[in-house]
Protein backbone atom coordinates (compact mmCIF):
# COMPACT_ATOMS: atom_id res chain seq x y z
CA UNK A 1 0.00 0.00 0.00
CA UNK A 2 2.57 2.52 -1.06
CA UNK A 3 1.62 6.03 -2.01
CA UNK A 4 -1.85 6.37 -0.52
CA UNK A 5 -3.18 9.89 -1.06
CA UNK A 6 -3.93 11.20 2.44
CA UNK A 7 -4.59 14.94 2.09
CA UNK A 8 -4.42 17.83 -0.34
CA UNK A 9 -4.45 21.58 -0.69
CA UNK A 10 -5.02 23.97 -3.61
CA UNK A 11 -3.24 27.21 -4.41
CA UNK A 12 -3.83 29.58 -7.28
CA UNK A 13 -1.08 32.15 -7.72
CA UNK A 14 -0.66 32.75 -4.02
CA UNK A 15 -4.30 32.30 -3.00
CA UNK A 16 -4.53 29.43 -0.50
CA UNK A 17 -7.76 27.47 -0.86
CA UNK A 18 -7.24 25.23 2.17
CA UNK A 19 -9.96 26.63 4.42
CA UNK A 20 -12.68 26.42 1.77
CA UNK A 21 -11.57 23.37 -0.23
CA UNK A 22 -13.89 20.38 0.14
CA UNK A 23 -12.75 18.15 -2.75
CA UNK A 24 -10.87 18.07 -6.05
CA UNK A 25 -10.41 15.77 -9.02
CA UNK A 26 -6.99 15.85 -10.67
CA UNK A 27 -6.82 15.89 -14.47
CA UNK A 28 -6.87 12.42 -16.00
CA UNK A 29 -4.52 12.24 -18.98
CA UNK A 30 -6.16 10.10 -21.67
CA UNK A 31 -4.73 8.93 -24.96
CA UNK A 32 -6.68 10.27 -27.92
CA UNK A 33 -7.79 7.48 -30.26
CA UNK A 34 -9.71 6.94 -33.45
CA UNK A 35 -11.89 3.91 -34.01
CA UNK A 36 -10.96 1.85 -37.07
CA UNK A 37 -12.87 -0.97 -38.73
CA UNK A 38 -10.81 -2.44 -41.56
CA UNK A 39 -12.64 -3.04 -44.87
CA UNK A 40 -14.41 -6.37 -44.53
CA UNK A 41 -13.36 -6.62 -40.89
CA UNK A 42 -15.49 -7.95 -38.07
CA UNK A 43 -13.77 -6.16 -35.19
CA UNK A 44 -13.08 -2.49 -34.49
CA UNK A 45 -9.93 -1.27 -32.78
CA UNK A 46 -9.13 2.01 -31.07
CA UNK A 47 -5.91 3.26 -32.63
CA UNK A 48 -3.86 5.75 -30.57
CA UNK A 49 -3.07 8.81 -32.69
CA UNK A 50 -0.18 10.15 -30.63
CA UNK A 51 -2.12 12.86 -28.83
CA UNK A 52 -3.62 13.59 -25.42
CA UNK A 53 -7.25 14.58 -24.88
CA UNK A 54 -7.84 17.99 -23.24
CA UNK A 55 -7.14 18.09 -19.50
CA UNK A 56 -9.47 19.55 -16.86
CA UNK A 57 -9.21 20.18 -13.10
CA UNK A 58 -12.38 20.08 -11.02
CA UNK A 59 -12.66 21.25 -7.42
CA UNK A 60 -15.35 22.17 -4.91
CA UNK A 61 -15.17 24.98 -2.39
CA UNK A 62 -17.43 25.37 0.64
CA UNK A 63 -17.22 29.10 0.25
CA UNK A 64 -17.97 31.94 -2.12
CA UNK A 65 -14.42 33.30 -1.96
CA UNK A 66 -14.15 36.33 -4.29
CA UNK A 67 -10.44 35.57 -4.76
CA UNK A 68 -11.47 32.38 -6.61
CA UNK A 69 -14.74 33.62 -8.17
CA UNK A 70 -12.89 36.62 -9.63
CA UNK A 71 -10.51 34.44 -11.66
CA UNK A 72 -13.00 33.67 -14.44
CA UNK A 73 -11.37 33.90 -17.86
CA UNK A 74 -12.51 34.09 -21.46
CA UNK A 75 -9.20 33.67 -23.28
CA UNK A 76 -5.90 31.81 -22.89
CA UNK A 77 -4.31 35.07 -21.77
CA UNK A 78 -6.43 34.70 -18.58
CA UNK A 79 -4.83 31.34 -17.72
CA UNK A 80 -3.55 31.02 -14.17
CA UNK A 81 -1.20 28.65 -12.40
CA UNK A 82 -3.03 26.15 -10.17
CA UNK A 83 -1.01 24.01 -7.75
CA UNK A 84 -2.18 20.97 -5.80
CA UNK A 85 -0.02 19.88 -2.87
CA UNK A 86 -0.68 16.34 -1.70
CA UNK A 87 0.51 14.28 1.24
CA UNK A 88 1.07 10.72 0.12
CA UNK A 89 2.13 7.99 2.51
CA UNK A 90 3.42 4.44 2.47
CA UNK A 91 1.00 2.80 4.87
CA UNK A 92 3.41 -0.05 5.67
CA UNK A 93 6.48 2.03 6.55
CA UNK A 94 4.80 5.33 7.47
CA UNK A 95 7.04 7.23 5.02
CA UNK A 96 5.42 10.49 3.97
CA UNK A 97 6.16 12.18 0.65
CA UNK A 98 5.14 15.38 -1.03
CA UNK A 99 3.38 15.35 -4.39
CA UNK A 100 3.05 18.58 -6.34
CA UNK A 101 0.77 18.82 -9.36
CA UNK A 102 0.87 22.13 -11.23
CA UNK A 103 -1.13 23.23 -14.23
CA UNK A 104 -1.81 26.43 -16.11
CA UNK A 105 -5.41 26.77 -17.28
CA UNK A 106 -8.46 28.97 -17.60
CA UNK A 107 -11.14 29.09 -14.89
CA UNK A 108 -14.08 28.35 -17.16
CA UNK A 109 -16.99 27.40 -14.91
CA UNK A 110 -18.35 27.97 -11.40
CA UNK A 111 -21.49 26.07 -10.51
CA UNK A 112 -23.14 27.22 -7.28
CA UNK A 113 -24.64 24.57 -5.05
CA UNK A 114 -28.39 24.82 -4.65
CA UNK A 115 -29.32 27.03 -1.72
CA UNK A 116 -31.74 25.34 0.67
CA UNK A 117 -32.15 26.93 4.04
CA UNK A 118 -29.20 27.04 6.35
CA UNK A 119 -26.02 25.20 5.57
CA UNK A 120 -22.63 25.64 4.02
CA UNK A 121 -23.03 26.19 0.30
CA UNK A 122 -20.21 26.73 -2.12
CA UNK A 123 -19.24 26.29 -5.74
CA UNK A 124 -17.98 23.60 -8.07
CA UNK A 125 -15.16 24.89 -10.29
CA UNK A 126 -13.82 23.73 -13.66
CA UNK A 127 -10.37 24.66 -14.91
CA UNK A 128 -10.02 23.90 -18.62
CA UNK A 129 -7.79 24.89 -21.55
CA UNK A 130 -4.84 23.50 -19.60
CA UNK A 131 -1.66 24.27 -21.56
CA UNK A 132 0.92 23.13 -18.99
CA UNK A 133 0.79 20.18 -16.59
CA UNK A 134 3.43 18.70 -14.28
CA UNK A 135 3.18 15.91 -11.67
CA UNK A 136 6.16 15.48 -9.32
CA UNK A 137 6.57 13.04 -6.43
CA UNK A 138 9.30 13.64 -3.87
CA UNK A 139 12.11 11.14 -4.33
CA UNK A 140 10.89 10.09 -7.78
CA UNK A 141 11.00 13.33 -9.76
CA UNK A 142 8.74 14.12 -12.67
CA UNK A 143 6.00 11.55 -13.13
CA UNK A 144 4.41 13.38 -16.07
CA UNK A 145 4.89 16.71 -17.85
CA UNK A 146 2.85 18.03 -20.78
CA UNK A 147 3.30 21.39 -22.49
CA UNK A 148 1.05 22.58 -25.31
CA UNK A 149 3.27 25.49 -26.36
CA UNK A 150 6.49 23.48 -26.65
CA UNK A 151 4.78 20.30 -27.92
CA UNK A 152 6.46 18.15 -25.25
CA UNK A 153 5.40 15.19 -23.16
CA UNK A 154 7.68 13.59 -20.59
CA UNK A 155 7.03 10.96 -18.00
CA UNK A 156 5.45 7.58 -17.61
CA UNK A 157 8.82 6.22 -18.81
CA UNK A 158 8.79 8.03 -22.15
CA UNK A 159 9.97 11.31 -23.70
CA UNK A 160 7.67 12.05 -26.63
CA UNK A 161 8.04 14.96 -28.99
CA UNK A 162 11.83 15.37 -29.11
CA UNK A 163 12.24 13.87 -32.58
CA UNK A 164 8.95 15.34 -33.84
CA UNK A 165 9.94 18.81 -32.61
CA UNK A 166 13.39 18.51 -34.26
CA UNK A 167 11.81 17.55 -37.59
CA UNK A 168 9.14 20.26 -37.36
CA UNK A 169 11.66 22.89 -36.14
CA UNK A 170 9.69 23.48 -32.93
CA UNK A 171 11.82 24.81 -30.09
CA UNK A 172 10.75 25.50 -26.57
Amino acid sequence: MEFVRKAGNLYCEGVNGWLGLSSYQLPSPRVKTETHLPGGGIMEIEVPIGAIEPLALSFNMKSADPRFLGQFGLELQHARLYTIYELIQDELTGTKRERIVTMRGVFSEATPEEMQGRGMKGYGYQIKSITEFEDVIEGYGIIARFNFRTNTWQGYGVDVGTDDNRILRISG
